[in-house]
């Protein structure tokens, strides 16, 4: 049975070498402090609007909520180089999305995790942050992102989220969206049948081109800087070079 995730088709189209390295190899990531940071936030709000009531949702209790979670971190951490301003950048994304969105909302489903068949020997599977519902009973995808819009938008993991949930629910996904928490700009697209099925046909493609690859070669680009399995990499000495050269 082949396990495919968004995650998974995102880090293959990538680069390939990373791909072995993650996939097959299964070598230990090196995450960055600002990837540990993000999760804690990703925790944050997906518990604030999962376990507490509506009635004790407020500014306040969202601020306590990622303070006392960043206090529990471990105290080597805490000592590392730049994590008192991922702190601070991090205070401020939440008390924004505090002011600008409805802290009393009631999601459909928050951390919504989803595994279904796509076809014979494949499962489709992965974890959705929110799932909230439309006036006319369709469902939105809502992805938090830490960090700010980055222009071009790749909605294809929404795609994949909508195709699962869809399977799973038999309900229709109308629209999904991108919540970019550093500037809190929106970027939302509406769902069509046509998404959908070329977006499972994307998903198919991928498994086949995974189960055919043999050599794994390196995507040498600015995304390389902030690999997780770069300490490792077989070129990370042309990378260092190319950073240099480039500027990234």
């Amino acid at each position: 049975m082949f396990r495919l995730s968004p995650l998974r088709v995102r880090v293959f189209n990538t680069c390939h070498l990373r791909y072995r390295y993650q996939y097959v190899d299964k070598l230990q990531a090196r995450l960055r402090i600002a990837d540990t940071a993000g999760s804690l936030v990703h925790n944050v709000l997906c518990d604030f609007f999962g376990k507490l009531p509506r009635e004790e949702r407020d500014r306040e209790r969202l601020i306590a909520m990622f303070e006392e979670r960043w206090a529990a971190l471990s105290p080597r951490y805490l000592r590392m180089e730049g994590v008192e301003e991922l702190h601070d950048r991090n205070l401020g994304a939440l008390q924004r999305f505090a002011e600008r969105e409805d802290l009393g909302a009631e999601p459909f489903q928050v951390e919504a995790y989803v595994q279904v068949p796509i076809a014979p020997e494949v499962i489709l599977f992965g974890r959705m942050d929110r799932i909230d519902e439309e006036p006319d009973k369709t469902l939105h995808i809502i992805d938090y992102k830490t960090g700010s819009h980055p222009g071009d938008v790749d909605p294809s993991q929404l795609h994949l989220y909508a195709i699962m949930i869809e399977r799973k629910l038999e309900r229709t996904v109308s629209r999904a969206s991108f919540w970019y928490l550093d500037d809190g700009s929106v970027w939302t697209t509406a769902l069509t049948s046509s998404d959908k099925k070329q977006a499972l046909a994307g998903a198919l493609a991928t498994v086949k081109d995974i189960e055919r690859e043999k050599k794994f070669k390196p995507n040498i680009a600015p995304h390389c800087a902030g690999c997780p399995y770069l300490y490792t990499c077989d070129v990370r000495e042309e990378i260092a070079q190319r950073r240099q050269a480039e500027g990234w």
